[in-house]
């Protein structure tokens, strides 16, 4: 006797069905591709991912390794990094960065002071308990708005600041619950908008602390972006910096 060979038939409808939901898997893609780009919509590199260029900074203190700016460790004292190509007024800053050592951050709406120094807001980069602070960086211990101006917030926090100067803070998380969305020895994304009066840092996608600042006297609506090594082996990267010029209100 001869063995019969079965033969599997598939119905046109089992065939439809696979090229549907090989369409549908396609579809989805080109979805959250489009979702992205979207999303992308209007932000430009800062830095080239190559070398410093548009960037100035003290010679030995930074350098680009596999497409990310590093603090060297090298400088004795503290020193800016900075973005020269603009000074952008209402705009929103995205990046990512790794804190190893040491003390740094990011300054917007800066003012330049020669050798590498700035003067203006900074968004502090450090140990997990110090995240979520606002600061007038470079300001004098002996300027009269030094208190109210030195550490404006700490996570959790919304501080308004008056003409005059004087400043309160709205608490509306507790600080640790903020903190802990921060990884030490990790990347993690940051996010800074900056519009009128309001300026708001994000980092991994919570807002760690917000500042309305309309001080007559010391408030910037405009200025330059940089990135400090406050010296003595600080170790900070940063890579994938974007930025996204807003229409002024």
């Amino acid at each position: 006797m001869f063995a019969h060979k079965k033969t599997r038939i598939t119905s046109p409808l089992s065939i439809f069905s696979a090229m549907q939901t090989k369409l549908t898997g396609v579809w989805a893609l080109w979805i959250l591709s489009s979702v992205a780009t979207i999303a992308d919509e209007g932000f430009k590199p800062i830095f080239n991912g190559e070398d410093l260029t548009g960037w100035d900074g003290k010679e030995g203190a930074w350098e680009v390794r596999d497409g990310e700016i590093w603090c060297t460790g090298k400088s004795e004292t503290n020193n800016w990094l900075i973005y020269q190509e603009s000074e952008p007024a209402n705009f929103i800053l995205r990046m990512e960065f790794r804190w190893d050592a040491g003390n740094s951050g990011v300054q917007v709406r800066s003012d330049r002071q020669g050798d590498w120094q700035v003067f203006g807001y900074q968004v502090e980069i450090a140990q997990q308990n110090k995240m979520g602070l606002w600061h007038h960086s470079r300001l004098d211990t002996e300027h009269p708005k030094k208190k109210a101006r030195h550490k404006m917030t700490t996570a959790g926090e919304h501080a308004f600041i008056s003409e005059d100067g004087s400043r309160e803070n709205v608490k509306v998380a507790e600080a640790e619950a903020i903190q802990a969305r921060y990884r030490e020895n990790q990347w993690n994304t940051l996010e800074i908008e900056a519009r009128g009066d309001v300026l708001i840092q994000k980092i991994n996608g919570v807002e760690f602390a917000k500042l309305t600042d309309n001080d007559s006297e010391m408030s910037r609506r405009k200025g330059f972006i940089a990135i400090q090594d406050h010296g003595k082996g600080c170790q900070v990267a940063f890579r994938n910096i974007q930025l996204k010029q807003l229409k002024d209100d």
